[in-house]
């Protein structure tokens, strides 16, 4: 089936340009867990003892069908860690990665359902706020666990996390 020329030079770029912003990114993967070895070790960070950097990644084209691709990120190259003797400490982060990843999937379900709706008017921009409230609703959530983890609450979103991602 011939492509026309400008679809597919489009979607080239755009695939470069999605090669070049994961190239020095870890890409969540089930059967992938963060290492220390992940981390910039700084052993005189005051700070923090750990600082674990994801995100996500999004590409998508609002005229119908909607095509949209997403991937939760960790960013090596920004995560510092201080103190690499806690294996709690990476657990914390493996567990940050891991819920920004329930919220992709919850926001990718979302995305399915304006797919069946076959709207004709969804611009750019109600994508990039779809985007943007999911991972504030991440950010809020990991906000009201980060100060106050102990086993039994790393235990408790672990089996949350399970559940979802399994």
């Amino acid at each position: 089936m011939p492509h026309c020329k400008q679809n597919t030079s489009d979607a080239d770029r755009f695939d470069e340009m999605e090669r070049k912003t994961l190239e020095d990114k870890i890409v969540w993967s089930k059967s992938r867990k963060l290492q220390w070895k992940d981390f910039v070790y700084i052993p005189n960070e005051k700070a923090f003892k750990i600082y674990a950097k994801v995100g996500l990644s999004t590409r998508y084209n609002v005229n119908p069908p909607i095509q949209y691709r997403s991937k939760t990120t960790f960013s090596p190259t920004e995560s510092i860690v201080s103190d690499t003797t806690n294996g709690n400490d990476l657990r914390v982060a493996q567990l940050k990665f891991d819920l920004l990843e329930t919220y992709r999937r919850r926001m990718e379900n979302e995305v399915d359902s304006l797919r069946v709706l076959k709207l004709t008017d969804l611009r750019t921009s109600d994508l990039d706020e779809l985007v943007n409230r999911y991972y504030k609703n991440f950010e809020s959530e990991w906000n009201s666990y980060k100060n106050t983890f102990s086993v039994s609450k790393l235990d408790s979103l672990q089996g949350i996390i399970n559940s979802i991602v399994e």
